[in-house]
């Protein structure tokens, strides 16, 4: 009783010395040589609410694999804390999350900062147009692996691990949901929430520039190019000048130099896939900015970056909530509508985005000598790269947009058969409708046939990517009951077709999803891809799945 005692007497003054003064995060606290563990998080948190009862719900939407809780933390100023309410009202959600890569910290501390800001009244503008949604550690299992050496930022001297508990990297489940973090977000934020813009905080160690922040919009081609375009052209121009003339902070689209050893050459950005979290959003017709914080500026020039980073970014939502609504709403009635039937991209080249300036240095270029050699990756040529000292700006070319360079044509939709289950429950999990068709029938269909079918050597998340090629052909065959039918008709057509086409770089195909249909065992013979795709709607009896 008296240890009961003891501790309840601890957690009030722990309570009282916080609403004494300010609330600080770990970072602030240890001058920034620390950061935050998930308990530290958590205790943040409940004071928060505690103090804010009115303005501040949290919602843990997941459990991870190790057994903790993931916070979702909602912040209104109308005390609307569900999401058809703040429909009702028009106050429009955006999702701030960090810590996807729980060894990349700025993120987190820098949205627990800005939390508090808001609750207290410094930037509570912020919730006047909108409703904000924070997950400030998404990775709670990497995160409290904290030790020296997981990381080479420049501070602090522990960080945590990128991968979750099952040894995955999230950001790149997006497309399978294999992890309990990834599913949740989908199901539980992304599906019912349906934020209008997703921020994911991350970290780059890339190549050296001055500017401590750096972003990118969704990247996938297959996405609504009037929203990308939106994006690079409009968005995040002007939330980068509010950046830089309101916080004096400098940033520039994400990416490395195309070559190291001739800079003005330009700067590209690889990353297109969906099993990325920013691209994958893009395909569900929203907006979405990655937040690349610059691993070689100090933790707390880090930390200040991605503040005030995430308060351009919601100053710009707050200012054009109206325009960016309409802008989604446009972009759904376009996937329902127009999709089906369209040629839709599977193979794309890296084209020219636009000229920028960039911050950096002049560089030496010398060879590798053997103990580097050893050290470092055969993809560096023995060649190594030093930054100098000595400043120098280059205007050069940014490589971040796609041209199709391989289409195929859709139909109206694709029938996946029975064995299937897993590909349909999947597709359900991303919000997609799929319909369960109840009794046996015959029609014509496009099978695919596979004319080339490799897997990687090297093992990628616990895969072993598959390759295909095929053929199309238009034939009459048996669909049994219990086959599922997916639609196109809706609006995550984009993604249906991503994940269903057999040559998707990033679909089921390639995540194995359907081996055991491929290749017939013992024989090794090709058997058959078990979805097809409708030249039109089936005429029979379908229930929603």
């Amino acid at each position: 009783m008296k240890k009961r005692i003891m501790v309840f007497s601890m957690i009030l003054l722990f309570l009282s010395l916080a609403f004494a003064g300010e609330l600080l995060t770990v970072a602030e606290k240890t001058n920034y040589k620390q950061t935050a563990t998930y308990s530290d998080v958590i205790n943040y948190l409940k004071i928060l609410k505690s103090k804010f009862p009115e303005k501040m719900k949290i919602y843990y939407f997941a459990t991870s694999t190790e057994g903790k809780k993931i916070p979702l933390v909602i912040l209104s100023d109308k005390h609307v804390f569900k999401p058809r309410e703040i429909r009702s009202i028009k106050k429009y959600p955006v999702l701030i999350m960090a810590n996807i890569h729980a060894g990349e910290i700025e993120g987190k501390e820098a949205s627990l900062m800005l939390m508090r800001e808001i609750l207290e009244g410094k930037t509570g503008y912020l919730l006047k147009n909108q409703t904000i949604l924070f997950i400030p550690i998404f990775n709670p299992d990497g995160n409290d692996k904290i030790a020296k050496g997981h990381r080479g930022d420049n501070g602090p001297e522990k960080a945590g691990v990128r991968y979750n508990g099952q040894g995955y990297d999230l950001n790149r489940d997006y497309i399978k949901l294999e992890t309990p973090e990834v599913r949740g977000l989908i199901s539980e934020v992304f599906n019912k929430w349906d934020p209008v813009l997703f921020v994911d905080m991350h970290t780059t160690d890339g190549s050296y520039h001055q500017e401590p922040v750096t972003y990118a919009p969704n990247n996938a081609p297959q996405g609504d190019k009037i929203l990308t375009d939106f994006m690079w052209k409009k968005a995040l121009p002007a939330i980068s000048n509010i950046l830089l003339k309101k916080y004096k902070i400098m940033s520039i689209p994400y990416g490395n130099f195309k070559d190291r050893k001739e800079p003005a050459k330009g700067w590209v950005n690889h990353a297109y896939l969906a099993r990325y979290g920013t691209c994958y959003y893009g395909l569900r017709n929203r907006f979405s900015i990655l937040d690349e914080n610059y691993a070689h500026a100090d933790y707390k020039t880090r930390v200040t970056g991605a503040l005030s980073f995430i308060k351009s970014i919601l100053e710009y939502t707050n200012n054009n909530m109206n325009e960016l609504v309409k802008l989604v709403s446009e972009a759904d009635k376009r996937a329902a509508d127009n999709i089906k039937n369209s040629e839709f991209g599977i193979g794309f080249k890296t084209v020219k985005t636009y000229d920028f300036t960039i911050h950096s240095y002049i560089f030496k270029v010398r060879k590798m000598n053997p103990d580097e050699l050893k050290r470092y990756p055969k993809w560096l040529k023995g060649v190594m790269v030093e930054r100098t000292d000595k400043l120098k700006n280059y205007k050069l070319p940014l490589f971040a947009s796609y041209e199709t360079v391989r289409k195929v044509k859709l139909g109206e939709g694709y029938i996946l058969l029975p064995s299937e289950k897993k590909a349909a429950d999947v597709l359900k999990a991303h919000g997609v409708c799929v319909q369960k068709i109840e009794e046996d029938f015959e029609d014509s269909v496009i099978v695919f046939k596979l004319k080339k079918y490799k897997s990687s050597e090297r093992l990628f998340q616990g895969h072993h990517l598959n390759t295909l090629e095929r053929d199309e052909i238009l034939k009459t065959v048996k669909i049994p009951k219990g086959s599922f039918y997916v639609s196109l008709s809706q609006p995550l057509s984009r993604l249906i077709a991503y994940v269903l086409e057999p040559e998707s770089k990033d679909g089921f195909a390639a995540w194995n999803f359907f081996d055991k249909t491929l290749i017939r065992e013992w024989t090794g013979r090709f058997w058959k891809y078990p979805v097809y795709k409708t030249v039109k709607t089936p005429s029979v009896y379908m229930i929603v799945y």
